[in-house]
């Protein structure tokens, strides 16, 4: 490169001329930002594990912010919508499992089981009776 003031040839890595002192256009130059964080997809996917729906809002909140920030985070985001919608889907499943057989104890009870509870037999086909009204 030659330099701007004086006209001599200079390095290409030179910042000033060492003939004429000035500096060349290479000390302009900005230094490069680091990359962005997607904080909406750490904090979704971190919270997909806590609680599922705050971190399936939140990853797709930072999925559509990586599409702006050059893919920044988007692994992150795909992962905490897929881990919340799953822990969601078993908690449902746990919920239905859990009225299912709260609702087939209480009407054991009120048939007359109840009375009988004292006799250890009474719990082996309580059980055995829950199990058959479970729709899995």
């Amino acid at each position: 490169m030659t330099c701007t003031n004086c006209g001599q040839e200079i390095s290409d890595s030179a910042y000033v001329c060492p003939y004429c002192g000035a500096r060349t256009p290479i000390s302009y130059q900005q230094p490069v930002a680091p990359p962005a964080n997607n904080d909406m997809a750490i904090a979704g996917l971190i919270l997909a594990f806590f609680i599922p729906i705050v971190g399936l809002i939140l990853s797709c909140i930072g999925l559509h912010n990586s599409k702006q920030m050059n893919g920044a985070g988007r692994g992150m985001s795909i992962a905490g919508i897929v881990i919340s919608v799953v822990l969601m889907v078993f908690a449902i499943i746990f919920v239905i499992v859990y009225v299912v057989v709260l609702i087939e104890v209480l009407n054991a009870v009120a048939d007359g089981i109840g009375d009988q509870l004292n006799d250890p037999n009474t719990y082996v086909g309580l059980a055995a009776m829950v199990r058959a009204k479970l729709p899995f």
